[in-house]
């Protein structure tokens, strides 16, 4: 009976305020939970294999690290992203972000838990607690919620893996995609610290971010996570460019 009547009702609010898709406005039907249609939804491509075993990075050759990682070190031990980020996973990114499309965490979120969920044995074996990439306050209270730790929160929620606020912004930064890569170096180093309160002795953690262009956010972060006493640091990002 409530399943009947809440189908109802979607479908009476749909013919007032008719549901489209985010991407390319074609009217959907009442009982859509993503705010996608299934052929935009198709459109978002998962990361092609083989990764980079550092740092997740689409590789052609049969080398198992890319030469960005044979050059430099990382504080985090791995680095997993989902999908690349292009076309129509961008755009939905953006309107989640940026003009408060927060519906479409459904879509989002389906796409990381699927791709962990493939990964299960490699990337949460051992895992005792998720986490996520901070927000400077400035920028939580403009928009209101952290896109990073509600991907979190639905991964913690699917997998029963503790979720901890651990990390915290220490001072403003400049948008990263609008800096080169040795400015983003610079412009991130010792920007995050751990809240107070928190034992890290020996745990493995999980490191959400919703975006990963050249790693220096995740890695600032896992920088931290180390210093706090964390065994070791896999991080999870629903997208990445090639």
């Amino acid at each position: 009976m409530k399943a009947a009547f809440t189908a109802l009702s979607k479908n009476l609010l749909n013919i007032i305020f008719p549901l489209r898709c985010a991407a390319c406005k074609k009217d959907l039907d009442a009982m859509n939970d993503f705010g996608v249609c299934d052929s935009c939804a198709a459109r978002i491509r998962r990361l092609p294999r083989p990764y980079c075993e550092r740092c997740g990075r689409s590789i052609q050759s049969a080398d198992k690290v890319c030469g960005e990682c044979r050059k430099t070190s990382h504080y985090f031990n791995a680095a997993y992203s989902a999908c690349l980020y292009e076309g129509v996973l961008k755009e939905l990114i953006h309107l989640f972000k940026y003009k408060g499309r927060y519906a479409l965490i459904n879509i989002l979120s389906t796409n990381m838990i699927e791709f962990a969920r493939e990964l299960r044995d490699e990337l949460l074996e051992g895992v005792g607690a998720i986490t996520f990439v901070p927000l400077q306050d400035a920028r939580l209270r403009e928009r209101g919620f952290n896109q990073s730790k509600v991907l979190a929160l639905s991964l913690s929620k699917e997998f029963g893996i503790t979720l901890l606020d651990t990390l915290k912004k220490t001072r403003p930064t400049m948008r990263q995609n609008e800096l080169s890569r040795s400015e983003r170096l610079v412009n991130l180093e010792d920007a995050f610290k751990i809240k107070g309160g928190i034992d890290f002795a020996s745990l493995k953690v999980l490191l959400i971010d919703d975006v990963m262009t050249t790693g220096a956010t995740l890695d600032e972060c896992s920088k931290a996570l180390i210093s706090a006493g964390a065994k070791e640091i896999r991080c999870l990002t629903l997208a990445r460019g090639m």
